[in-house]
């Protein structure tokens, strides 16, 4: 019974995938066709059209008129040598203007959203004059950490110094969506790949985690992944709204996502989560407008894909976001090396931005360029993070 459900589920799901397709496929060619008519060449075809039409009504007008009242039924109707073309080229001549006018708005649409996103590039005023500070003031950070006679690099320093550059990040974010007075929050999810130092060190939190497919142990946990990204040590996260800026935020929790790099296999790796373990293994930024409503869809999709997927698993993660009450919509940028020719870049964390509210960084269509803007003082941040590790592990050993 479970193994005919499950057919029936599969076989509902590419049916609905191909239905959508084949949906999509007609309206981009009706579109086509519309904008097409909606040219020069369009025009004179209607022209042509209409005033073929109506002179051939008005010149045949007594034959017209005559078949008209000589026809009784249908199959002498459609045989009428005037009656019936004119008709014909007259519905033509309508449908034609029809797809004319679909296409003139489509197109002054397509226009009006053309110019509505240049319009829109420039960043806001008041975000051009703080990232020029927040660069200024970076820089000098960095720089200051490593001139000749500065104080030895330690942990708790470089966490503080840390987190000031994440609060300059933040007051970018809230210029950037001119919402001063809003509460942004964001943190380091480190990447560990090595599996013995996971086993003897973030264990807890790796069989705690709701995030793996494969959770019987923690062999068979570590053995679907590639490595963890974890938030262990919250100071490495920080908010900015009335409190004190630069402090750890106090309120989230320690957690840890399983990343695989190539999750094509389904039956030996942990499926890629929005948000962290996907900027990570595809080194590119994501973005999430509604984590309630972007999980529940890539849940949906992915069970589609992926016969592994259980309906525990699902409710698990839906319930972990629905009851998320910080993270609502969530910027990850992964943090890579710059490439320099010696090797692949890298990812060394993940920098994830986000906030209670749907839609921060004014939607999907200009976080990409919010991201842009970011990259020099992620290449900084990858550099401190980098220093963090390295002085962590000294301090450790």
């Amino acid at each position: 019974m479970d193994d005919w459900q499950e057919m029936l589920r599969k076989m509902w799901g590419r049916a609905k995938t191909f239905l959508c397709w084949t949906g999509a496929f007609i309206k981009k060619i009706f579109l086509g066709t519309c904008m097409l008519v909606g040219t020069s060449w369009g025009s004179m075809i209607i022209a042509f059209l209409t005033i073929g039409s109506a002179a051939m009504i008005s010149v045949m007008s007594g034959d017209i008129k005559n078949e008209y009242t000589a026809v009784h039924t249908w199959p002498e109707f459609f045989a009428t040598d005037y009656l019936w073309p004119s008709i014909q080229l007259s519905i033509a001549a309508v449908i034609l203007v029809f797809l004319r006018e679909v296409g003139v708005v489509t197109s002054t649409r397509k226009k009006e959203k053309e110019l509505q996103d240049r319009l829109t590039t420039m960043p806001p005023k008041q975000f051009l004059a703080a990232y020029s500070d927040a660069m200024i003031d970076i820089r000098q950070l960095y720089e200051g950490l490593l001139e000749e006679g500065a104080p030895p690099l330690t942990r708790k320093g470089l966490a503080g110094d840390i987190r000031m550059m994440l609060t300059k990040i933040l007051v970018l974010a809230q210029n950037w969506d001119s919402a001063p007075s809003e509460t942004y929050r964001a943190n380091i999810m480190m990447i560990e790949e090595d599996k013995d130092l996971i086993r003897r060190e973030y264990s807890e939190q790796v069989n705690d985690s709701p995030f793996f497919l494969f959770n019987s142990n923690i062999d068979a946990r570590l053995d679907n992944a590639d490595g963890i990204l974890h938030i262990t040590d919250l100071e490495l996260s920080t908010l900015v709204g009335a409190q004190v800026l630069a402090k750890p935020d106090t309120d989230i929790v320690p957690i840890c996502f399983p990343f695989k790099m190539d999750a094509s296999d389904h039956a030996k790796s942990h499926p890629n989560l929005p948000g962290g373990p996907v900027a990570v293994s595809t080194m590119a930024s994501q973005y999430i407008e509604d984590s309630r409503t972007h999980f529940k869809q890539w849940l949906d999709d992915e069970a589609l894909q992926n016969s592994h997927i259980t309906e525990h698993y699902k409710t698990t993660i839906s319930r972990y976001y629905n009851s998320h009450r910080y993270a609502t919509s969530i910027l990850s940028i992964p943090l890579v090396s710059r490439n320099n020719g010696e090797g692949i870049p890298h990812p060394i964390g993940c920098l994830n931005i986000y906030n209670n509210k749907a839609n921060i960084l004014m939607g999907d269509s200009r976080n990409a360029q919010f991201v842009q803007l970011l990259q020099p003082i992620c290449a900084y941040l990858h550099d401190m993070i980098f220093l963090y590790r390295e002085t962590n592990d000294m301090e450790a050993s």
